[in-house]
């Protein structure tokens, strides 16, 4: 049966399947929007406590909008999902919608794991320029010192790299 074959003989049964749920979320979104501009945007701030978010969108705190966004696009493609599986071809209907909720999840998901995979690097590297840094000083420390004490050994000491000298290397590395 079509979409249009089920309509045609459902019409209450396919209005209270695909528009009521949505609209009653539409409700729901708008009173928590009300909601937020209430506290947020409108709320009793003072010079003695300022809203933390100004500058945000609406003054709300970030990430509002976004995640107001994706629980709607979800809402609506499960709804849309439970309904496909009462009327047979009703996902030909909202392919489309169906793409563009794919790209949103998988854009969302890619950013998030770049972010902490930069953010990670970051800390790596500053992690090891610290080590680096404190090395070099405590290097130039022995170098200035080295007139005074007979320091021999720090020449070959001082070509190990700094994963050589924590003793963090690979299998080739210990191998040649």
């Amino acid at each position: 049966m079509s979409v249009v074959e089920f309509y045609a003989q459902n019409p209450s049964q396919y209005l209270w399947q695909v528009y009521v749920p949505i609209m009653v979320w539409l409700v729901i979104v708008l009173a928590f929007f009300i909601m937020l501009l209430k506290k947020y945007t409108f709320g009793n701030w003072t010079e003695e406590k300022p809203n933390p978010y100004v500058g945000e969108s609406f003054d709300m705190p970030r990430g509002v909008f976004r995640g107001i966004l994706t629980l709607s696009l979800l809402f609506t493609v499960v709804i849309f999902e439970l309904v496909n599986v009462r009327i047979i071809g009703f996902e030909d209907e909202f392919r489309e919608l169906m793409v563009a909720f794919q790209m949103v999840i998988a854009f969302y998901f890619g950013s998030k794991v770049m972010h902490h995979i930069t953010s990670t690097d970051r800390k790596k590297t500053e992690v090891i320029a610290s080590e680096q840094s404190s090395m070099m000083q405590g290097m130039q420390g022995m170098q200035g010192m080295s007139g005074m004490s007979g320091m021999s050994g720090m020449s070959g000491m001082s070509g190990m790299s700094g994963m050589q000298k924590r003793g963090e290397f690979d299998d080739e590395t210990a191998a040649g």
